[in-house]
């Protein structure tokens, strides 16, 4: 069976998802390939002219598709929530009106053109059902992580802080610090020790919001506030040099970067809900995230019997299936 995988080679998670996906679908037999959807790299579409399925995790190209003569099935693969969606198309609306991009109406073309939906969260399953034809199949399936990369190695020298406390999510505001930022001049000053919070990967173009935040609240105080980002080893020191990664993914959603820090070893604290985490948070008033977290850092409150973090051939096995039955 060839699989083709369409996406966005551009670094992002739903990318890393694809390529982790491609590469455990290949050591179980599948010929599968990644594609990149930029059109600079057509010269490359011909490798996949003859797929039994297409993949899309964004797109699928409109002068390729036109070039297909051989039967093939479609799948499409849900990265970002469906409320991110919703946000991005409506204030994409409000900015551009003519012809501006709109990913909610993407999501629902995907929902009803493919001959199978792909999740990787319950929560989103079930909003898929309620709106994909009849008989179009939803199928939930673990991400998984190549575990053998994310573990625990040893540290090139523990973050400062005491405890040292990290989190690097992509911006978006279905995951931005703002809460956490919010929260950290009310958490500092009673946690144990001389705290600090490490937030990495806040782009350059959202200081003009974000920094007149931190220095009118206090949160800049004790914290290393950076646009850095990191590639996976820089990543997996992370995970190994701090005592806890915060990753606050709006309803309880987990996300890659929450794997990756549970698999490298490194205690996490998410919003309610993630299956994957140590140790929970109440979304909502930002006091009562202050108060749940000066608890967890000063040691005051258990951990959690968190589930294991799946392995990516788990995640390859359960997309064969997919292919097999659409």
């Amino acid at each position: 069976m060839k699989i083709a995988h369409w996406t966005m080679c551009n670094g992002s998670g739903m990318n890393n998802v694809a390529e982790t996906l491609v590469k455990a679908e290949k050591s179980i037999g599948l010929d599968s390939h990644l594609c990149n959807i930029d059109e600079k790299a057509a010269a490359e579409w011909d490798e996949v002219l003859d797929a039994d399925v297409h993949v899309s995790h964004t797109h699928f190209p409109e002068p390729f598709k036109k070039r297909l003569t051989k039967p093939y099935k479609l799948v499409w693969v849900g990265h970002g929530t469906p409320e991110i969606a919703f946000n991005m198309a409506v204030e994409s609306g409000k900015h551009m009106p003519h012809g501006c991009s709109d990913s909610w109406m993407l999501l629902q073309h995907w929902l009803k053109i493919s001959d199978a939906v792909v999740t990787f969260w319950p929560r989103h399953e079930a909003i898929y059902r309620t709106m994909v034809a009849k008989k179009t199949p939803v199928h939930c399936i673990p991400m998984g992580i190549d575990k053998s990369f994310w573990k625990p190695v040893p540290s090139n020298g523990h973050f400062a802080g005491s405890p040292a406390v990290y989190t690097a999510e992509n911006c978006h505001t279905i995951k931005w610090p703002f809460d956490l930022f919010i929260a950290w001049p009310l958490v500092y000053p009673k946690v144990n020790g001389n705290p600090s919070l490490h937030a990495l990967y806040l782009p350059t173009d959202m200081h003009r919001w974000f920094f007149p935040l931190v220095n009118a609240n206090g949160a800049a105080y004790g914290s290393h506030i950076a646009p850095v980002t990191f590639l996976p080893d820089g990543m997996r020191n992370a995970f190994c040099s701090v005592d806890y990664y915060i990753g606050l993914v709006r309803y309880g959603d987990f996300n890659r970067c929450s794997l990756e820090a549970n698999a490298c070893g490194c205690k996490t604290i998410s919003y309610e809900g993630n299956p994957y985490s140590d140790f929970w948070v109440s979304e909502g008033d930002q006091r009562r995230i202050a108060d749940q977290l000066i608890s967890i850092l000063n040691g005051a409150v258990p951990a959690r019997d968190k589930s294991p973090v799946p392995e990516a051939v788990e995640m390859a096995q359960a997309m064969k299936n997919v292919y097999e039955t659409c």
